[in-house]
């Protein structure tokens, strides 16, 4: 089964107790916590918001982002972040999506495993485009660098959305799990060596101090 997180749904609360709500539940997360949080609209803005008005040590992953509800994991964390730390973190809060489907459908819980490839394809997608839209502008921007290693990366991310499409179409039925989710792990294994040896420590490296990389990582939070 997959793991499951306290859940918090917002859809029945007044909108006026959203955001206090959220605000108790994240005070109420112990070191490493996390929740679910299930709401109408995309929380995200509150989530920001509550983060400038104090509470400050948590991030969070996408899940589902409509149009009937959003769904978003929340989690504490410690201390400041690098680049390296975020999105080396997310790959790997998305490899264990992905095994997790392929061990549901494997064991024929096949609504389930639909519903958290949903969630590994929602993470995927916003992974990629938060990469392409912040860290590589970035990334070009401190080193000069505008034919190197994120023109290598968005070419590899086409063919890594392709494989995305066929894996959620052998997910939905239409073609055989086990083989499609090899393929696109396979590809995000590789893709994701070179990101974590190369770019995403350059780009740690060359954005300055801890404050300028603790800066671009909010950036890529907040996308």
């Amino acid at each position: 089964m997959a793991t499951t997180f306290p859940e918090l749904d917002t859809r029945d609360l007044p909108v006026g107790a959203h955001a206090a709500s959220i605000a108790a539940a994240i005070d109420g997360l112990s070191v490493g916590g996390s929740f679910i949080l299930v709401a109408a609209d995309d929380p995200r803005p509150l989530l920001g918001r509550l983060k400038a008005d104090g509470h400050s040590g948590i991030e969070w992953s996408v899940l589902e982002l409509g149009p009937e509800r959003f769904r978003v994991e929340v989690r504490s964390r410690v201390g400041p972040r690098t680049v390296t730390d975020f999105l080396e973190g997310d790959h790997q809060r998305l490899d264990a999506i992905l095994q997790q489907v392929a061990r549901l459908s494997a064991d024929g819980e096949d609504d389930e495993a639909r519903e958290r490839f949903a969630e590994f394809e929602t993470g995927l997608g916003w992974h990629i485009d938060v990469e392409e839209e912040v860290l590589f502008p970035a990334f070009e921007t401190n080193t000069g660098s505008t034919n190197g290693p994120t023109t290598f990366m968005r070419t590899e991310h086409v063919a890594i959305r392709q494989l995305l499409v066929a894996c959620g179409a052998a997910v939905a039925g239409a073609g055989d799990v086990q083989r499609a989710i090899d393929e696109l792990g396979k590809a995000l294994a590789a893709h994701n060596l070179k990101e974590e040896q190369v770019l995403y420590p350059v780009s740690d490296h060359a954005v300055g101090g801890d404050a300028e990389r603790e800066e671009l990582v909010e950036k890529i939070q907040a996308f």
